[in-house]
This record gives C-alpha cells, sequence and structure tokens, in this order.
C-alpha cells in the first residue's frame, strides 16, 4: 500500500557505534585473531553461562568441528530433520558422511525422541538438531536418546541466540555442542562468523587447535619467532577461525543485542496471542520449560500463498523458512515417507519479528494475515 513504509523480514543492525574498535584493531595490525578474539569468546561465554567456547568464521566451520569431535567419519550417519537450513546439512557432505532424514512433529516443525527412533541406524554417530526459527527444541529428551545410544548431540542455535530452555540460556548446558551464528542478519551480526558451545572443557580443548590446521600455537613457535620443527600436528584440522574485525564488531555490540532479542522476544509473544484464533492459521508449539529467539515468528498456514501475496503487496517481508533439504540431489533420498515433514513443508510460513518491527508494525503485519487468511 502506497506510503506505508516497508517491514522486511530481516535487517542488519546499525553497526557504526563500532567504528572505534575496528579503528583499533585496525591501529594494532593484529587482523586475524588474538586477544580481541579471545576477549569476544569470554564475553559470548558469560553471556550463555558457560565459557567452553570456541569462535569460528561461520556456523557451517563450526558444525564440521562439532560433527569431527562426535567421532563422524566418512561413511557414517548423522540424524537430522531435512526442514534445515543448508548451512546445517552441507557439513555433512563436506565430511563424505551420510544424512539419515527423520521426520518432525508437525506442531513444531523438529525431531522429537520417536522420529529419531524410526531412523536410527548401525552407523549413527551424531544427532544434529535445528532450533525451527529459533523455538526450541525437546533438549532434554534428545539428549537422553543420544546418551542411551551412545551418540552426539548436536543443536543448531544459529536462529536461537537469546532463547532460554530450563531458566538457562541456549548453548550452557542440554547439548554436547551448540552451533551459533552472528550472520549479518542476526541479533548479534558480525557480518559473518559463528562459534562452537561444548558441554565439556575436555571437548573444547580437544578441538581448538583444530580451527586453524592443528597447529598447537604455544609450541609452534621457538621465542624468537623462528617454526619449531619439534611441534607436532597430530590432527589435522581446517582454517575457521574468527577475524578480530569480526571479533571487534561483536564486542562494540554486547550493549545492544539484548535489547534486540528482548525486542524480538516481546513480539512474538505479541504474535502468539494476536493469532490464537486465526481461521486458517495454526500457531506453532512452544515450550512451556524455554523461550524461543524469535529470530522469525514462525506459524503454519494453509493458504501460504496467497497470504505471502498480500503481505508483499503491503511491503511486509514473508517467506516459507527453509526449503526441505531432500529435494536436492546432492543429498540421498528419504528411504521412508515423512508426513510431518510433509504437512509442516506445506504450510511453513516465517513473518517478520525482529527488533525493527514497532508495535504499529506488527498490528499491520496481524491484520494483513487475518484478511488474507
Amino acid at each position: 500500500m502506497d506510503g506505508e513504509p516497508s517491514i522486511p523480514l530481516f535487517r542488519t543492525p546499525d553497526l557504526r557505534g563500532a567504528l572505534p574498535r575496528l579503528a583499533d584493531v585496525l591501529a594494532s595490525g593484529q587482523l586475524a585473531g588474538g586477544e580481541t578474539v579471545q576477549a569476544f569468546e569470554r564475553a559470548l561465554g558469560e553471556y550463555l553461562g558457560n565459557p567452553h567456547v570456541l569462535a569460528v568464521s561461520d556456523r557451517s566451520a563450526a558444525l564440521t568441528l562439532a560433527l569431527r569431535a562426535a567421532g563422524v567419519a566418512p561413511g557414517d550417519d548423522v540424524l537430522l530433520s531435512p526442514l534445515v537450513c543448508l548451512a546445517t546439512s552441507m557439513p555433512l557432505l563436506a565430511l563424505n558422511a551420510r544424512p539419515v532424514w527423520c521426520d518432525v512433529d508437525p506442531a513444531t516443525g523438529m525431531p522429537t525422541v520417536d522420529t529419531l527412533a524410526d531412523a536410527l541406524t548401525t552407523r549413527t554417530r551424531a544427532i544434529v538438531v535445528y532450533h525451527w526459527g529459533g523455538d526450541i527444541a525437546p533438549l532434554v529428551e534428545l539428549h537422553a536418546f543420544a546418551a542411551a545410544h551412545g551418540i552426539a548431540l548436536i543443536d543448531d542455535a544459529a536462529a536461537a541466540l537469546g532463547g532460554t530452555h530450563r531458566g538457562g540460556a541456549i548453548g550452557a548446558r542440554d547439548s554436547d555442542y551448540t552451533v551459533l551464528s552472528f550472520y549479518a542478519v542476526n541479533p548479534l551480526a558480525l557480518g559473518e562468523g559463528g562459534a562452537l558451545v561444548c558441554r565439556r572443557e575436555a571437548d573444547l580443548e580437544r578441538i581448538r587447535w583444530q580451527r586453524r590446521y592443528g597447529i598447537h600455537l604455544p609450541s609452534f613457535r621457538l621465542p624468537g619467532g623462528d617454526l619449531n620443527p619439534a611441534s607436532d600436528i597430530p590432527v589435522g584440522g581446517y582454517n575457521f577461525g574468527l577475524t578480530s574485525l569480526a571479533a571487534a564488531l561483536g564486542l562494540a555490540q554486547f550493549d545492544a543485542f539484548p535489547a534486540r532479542i528482548a525486542r524480538h522476544q516481546a513480539n512474538g509473544r505479541w504474535f502468539d496471542r494476536a493469532l490464537a484464533d486465526t481461521a486458517g492459521v495454526t500457531r506453532l508449539s512452544r515450550r512451556t520449560d524455554a523461550l524461543s529467539g524469535y529470530w522469525t515468528y514462525g506459524l503454519r498456514a494453509a493458504r501460504r500463498d496467497a497470504i505471502v501475496a498480500a503481505l508483499h503487496a503491503r511491503g511486509i517481508g514473508a517467506q516459507r523458512l527453509h526449503l526441505r533439504n531432500d529435494r536436492y540431489t546432492c543429498f540421498p533420498r528419504a528411504p521412508r515417507t515423512l508426513p510431518g515433514v510433509d504437512c509442516f513443508d506445506a504450510e511453513n510460513l516465517a513473518l517478520p519479528c525482529g527488533w525493527w518491527v514497532d508495535d504499529a508494525a506488527r498490528e499491520r503485519i496481524v491484520d494483513c494475515v487475518r484478511d488474507a487468511a
């Protein structure tokens, strides 16, 4: 509608306040790593209530390190839903592992113990669960299932930063490994970047040196700076380091991003109430012992395409959040029917829910959804 401001589905925060920190890094000449990255890791660990944090170049890097730490090798199976971002599924192919698609609860878009049990194989080494749109998966049950079968639970919380579970932050304690993303449109935005959060300190220490080719940095150079021929690399690694510039961007936002997340959550809970009795719309089931990060506001809509068209006509961003990954020919086809995935994929819809959505904007969104549903 003419004259109405647009409401995008995603938006990058204004990061001009980070310029002094970026200037300090540029002046230091230490662009690739070092104390700024370590300071970012400490700040993130304090926020999460878990100091076992490794900052990395992006979300897929964090997931690759988690899969390797879980013992995933070529030919091994990893259970996950096909309703994930490609950043979640592609690391499996990079490790020559096999994604085994599991079904989801159509009320949440996420796996359950029962759907995982149906997909379990003798070659399963890990489970990857994606917190749909920032909503929180049943982590206690999933971790107990994984532990009972001697496999690792990795939760992809790229959309769930700021979400809580049983009173603690996502990443504090409930999974063996938690993956975070600081992509440009996340509440803590570094342009690109990620973190791997480990349940156990021993896992963090085992993984740390794989971030940079497997080099053991304390022994790699002699006191004078020359390379140390006695320093070994027993396990190879990657070039997955977070830059000091990206870390400086993150450090500059630690005062601001909790308020951004709080607005996401306030909007999400408002949408929960406002859409409660809307015909043709099914609100997702969200846990009573958790608080979603509400990266987007996810729901199911029988007339999704009509709603999206109506929202776009009024300058409001909306879309299905992810395409099911088992449609891509680079992945194996699911050997069984996945009725929950079929149902959820046909109706999944993401609405703007972020810090830029003010009270008037969310009223516009709901009015439009009601009219089109």
